[in-house]
């Protein structure tokens, strides 16, 4: 009866599943709302079947034309996308106050093996033109002091073309040439990295890095460039307010886990195996002293080739120079967004410019 009452229904008049549902707690809509609710449906069925057809023409990488028709709402619907590369430009400004906070880890160092010196001029640049998400990287150069064998100076940090994301970044087969390395040995490479990767208490190299250390070492087997034995990877990553430098050295049992698991069916997520005995930390001290310098590549790309990313691939061939690099964000490393400011100070829609949907 209480029922009856609320939503003015007449008892007699319900089925027996409806008494059951009603019993068990379910709430019966009024007739009124349902006609509402059934009113609604229709007319959005009237809307749909009046809606008119749409044709667009548009044309893939390939050059083909493709023509579709679409006639539903949802189809008509313009999506945009739009990634957060502005806020990061911003944020990437402040990057030069991290400098004046840098740490150098030396927990579990190997007291038996090299010493590495890197300037802090070169240190310093190379955070500045950072991004704090997506990873940089650069190859390392120096030399060997006459007076000790036991310490390697880095003299120059090379930044090739290169495309990245929050876990690796992406070089070219080719290794820099000039006439300026010729007097200098490989040293590794250093790369930055939004945070620093802690199991247990303990930091780690992330194996993505193993892996394309590896890589290197066996593609560069052939001209000896490359030893495996003095290169290091330097690892340097954006703690909160500061930066963190680790200098590993990629053990002999890591260089064969590397090469094992380069093609690993899945990605390193996939990869078996990976423990602390694939590298060991090396000390690695910061001097004022002596100044390094930059190489970058010649032309007007520059090296920072995530927002033109179709134009860089891992067989491309390059050439360097003796300059300072340009900001992550630099005018040189998008002009397809001041090719997009130009289209929206004429009264073009400016459209999305998300080029990697799994980033």
């Amino acid at each position: 009866q209480t029922m009856e009452k609320k939503n003015n229904v007449n008892v007699s008049s319900l089925t027996q599943s409806e008494i059951r549902d009603i019993i068990l707690g379910m709430e019966i809509a009024p007739p009124s709302v349902q006609r509402q609710q059934v009113a609604e449906i229709e007319s959005q069925a009237r809307e749909q079947s009046q809606m008119t057809a749409t044709t667009t023409k548009t044309t893939n990488v390939h050059g083909e034309q493709i023509v579709v028709t679409t006639t539903t709402q949802y189809e008509a619907a313009t999506f945009n996308s739009k990634t957060d590369w502005r806020v990061r430009a911003i944020s990437a400004t402040n990057l030069h106050l991290r400098t004046k906070h840098i740490y150098v880890s030396s927990e579990d160092i190997s007291e038996d093996g090299l010493t590495y010196v890197l300037p802090k001029n070169i240190l310093n640049k190379f955070i500045t033109i950072a991004d704090l998400r997506t990873q940089i990287a650069g190859y390392l150069y120096g030399v060997t002091p006459p007076d000790n064998d036991q310490v390697r100076e880095v003299r120059c940090i090379v930044m090739v073309p290169q495309v990245g994301n929050h876990q690796s970044v992406t070089l070219p087969k080719k290794l820099p040439e000039h006439e300026l390395l010729n007097d200098m040995e490989p040293l590794g490479w250093i790369h930055t990295q939004p945070n620093e990767l802690i199991q247990d208490g303990i930091q780690v190299l992330p194996a993505p890095d193993v892996i394309q250390h590896a890589t290197i070492i066996e593609e560069n087997k052939k001209d000896s460039t490359w030893t495996g034995e003095t290169e290091i990877v330097i690892t340097s990553s954006f703690t909160q307010g500061s930066c963190s430098l680790t200098a590993y050295r990629v053990t002999e049992s890591g260089i064969e886990w590397g090469k094992k698991n380069k093609n690993i069916a899945g990605g390193v997520a996939n990869a078996q195996g990976y423990s602390s005995a694939c590298y060991e930390k090396v000390q690695m001290l910061l001097s004022d002293r002596f100044k390094g310098f930059f190489m970058v590549p010649e032309g007007g790309l520059g090296w920072n080739y995530n927002f033109q990313g179709v134009k860089h691939s891992a067989g491309m061939d390059y050439t360097v120079k003796v300059d300072m690099p340009d900001r992550y964000y630099a005018e040189r490393h998008r002009p397809q967004h001041f090719l997009t400011f130009v289209q929206m100070e004429q009264g073009e829609d400016e459209g999305a410019d998300l080029d990697d949907f799994l980033e």
